[in-house]
């Protein structure tokens, strides 16, 4: 009986000191004028995605798939730098739990939002996006902090969910890999005030990119310590600008940008086991991007998309010597790359979606101490699919990819045929897709 008298008086002082705080804390509020935060800052929109496939390939030689590469940019092997592993470039047949993406984000006050995105596997947890962006600068400015995904081109800053196929176009995997452009550092984007969309924007980022560049200092492995390799580069290594405009033609609208990107690389793959090497220069891209879309209703419209990269890359290969305690040869290399991706896709209604893509590298020349190297330009990937959303929450896709990019060990030419099939969930707040 004892007990139970001290619960309840427990209990009564428990529910009368929430009163008096409540209370208390209702007329601090009034009394100096400040507002309460809105709900969202203490519940933040949060989603989940999950992408799955089905894929069947073929090859025109079957049993050599170990060491598939494109030539003078991707080699070939699967491989592990800076964190993230990379599957071999025959892919997996069957079944595959490609990823599943966690998206948290909020107001944090009347000045900044705040957003992040993790990205999981199997093997890796990744922090993909946590940045924070302004709400109310002046002079039509926003600024963001962060790690997020660059405004270069067009593609670079969207999510895999947001494709218009299951896969990146050629192009782009050849020349920023998996990831893109996602680094740490900051922007800042001024939109022009005039009568058509104009925006222009700035970033300095850390470019930690692996395909592109990089800012790990390296040396031999078994190299003693007064031995001089190349310095780690200072950051920001990598500088970001674009202009972007949008306008209204022949019944719909264009969007349209131009991209620079210039860095510092330090690529290391002196861990691989077939031929080790690094390089370390400099490089620049540049980026030209078109979107069309034409809308014949709310859920029926046709849609355009186009990119044009070109890098140079200019600086120093490194190879070690067989014991790996020096260098063996510093060779000059300069590498001049470009290609593109085009693709049209018809939305017929709310469901239904269908479309075909062209990519292809236009140019490869790599030229070491001067003397231009034969590499192969005739490296392209055709793509078809057709998509079926049951609701706006979930996506079935069937895709057809002809892969004439891949080269063997021996340097023929291996072409892939794939099949996949893919299925992407999401639940949860999710925001509009970007135009």
């Amino acid at each position: 009986m004892k007990k139970i008298w001290m619960i309840s008086a427990i209990a009564s002082t428990l529910l009368c000191a929430q009163e008096i705080t409540q209370e208390s804390i209702a007329q601090q509020l009034e009394s100096k004028k400040v507002k309460a935060p809105k709900e969202s800052g203490f519940m933040p929109d949060l989603s989940l995605i999950v992408d799955l496939s089905y894929t069947k390939q073929s090859f025109d030689e079957d049993h050599h798939t170990e060491h598939l590469e494109i030539p003078g940019f991707v080699h070939g092997g699967g491989h592990d730098h800076g964190g993230h592993s990379h599957a071999p470039l025959a892919g997996n047949d069957g079944f595959n739990l490609n990823y599943a993406e966690l998206s948290i984000g909020a107001s944090v006050d009347n000045y900044f939002d705040l957003m992040g995105v993790f990205h999981l596997t199997e093997d890796d947890f990744e922090i993909e996006e946590a940045y924070a962006t302004t709400r109310a600068l002046p002079y039509h400015l926003q600024a963001k902090i962060g790690k997020f995904k660059s405004d270069f081109g067009y593609l670079n800053n969207k999510h895999h969910h947001n494709y218009n196929f299951s896969d990146t176009p050629l192009i782009y995997q050849s020349l920023l890999g998996d990831h893109g452009l996602n680094e740490v550092g900051a922007q800042l984007q001024y939109v022009m005030p005039l009568p058509v969309y104009v925006m222009a924007g700035i970033e300095a980022l850390n470019g930690e990119n692996e395909q592109s560049f990089g800012v790990d200092a390296f040396s031999p492995h078994d190299a003693d310590e007064d031995f001089e390799g190349v310095e780690k580069v200072s950051q920001p290594g990598l500088w970001v600008g674009y202009l972007k405009s949008s306008f209204d033609v022949g019944g719909g609208t264009l969007l349209g940008g131009m991209s620079m990107a210039k860095g510092k690389s330090r690529i290391d793959h002196l861990e691989d086991e077939e031929g080790p090497h690094a390089f370390a220069g400099d490089t620049i891209f540049y980026g030209i991007d078109l979107t069309y879309k034409k809308y014949f209703a709310a859920d029926h419209v046709i849609t355009w998309q186009s990119e044009y990269l070109y890098r140079e890359m200019d600086g120093t290969k490194y190879v070690p010597n067989a014991t790996e305690d020096a260098w063996a040869k510093e060779v000059a290399l300069k590498k001049e790359q470009a290609g593109f991706y085009s693709e049209l896709v018809y939305q017929y209604d709310k469901n239904w979606r269908t479309g075909i893509r062209y990519s292809a590298i236009t140019q490869n020349d790599i030229t070491a101490n001067g003397i231009l190297q034969d590499k192969p330009e005739d490296m392209y990937v055709t793509s078809a699919m057709l998509e079926y959303n049951p609701s706006e929450f979930s996506r079935l896709r069937l895709q057809y990819n002809h892969n004439s990019s891949l080269y063997n060990e021996e340097g023929e030419k291996n072409n892939k045929n794939e099949v996949v099939l893919q299925f992407n969930y999401a639940i949860g707040a999710h925001g509009a897709h970007a135009f």
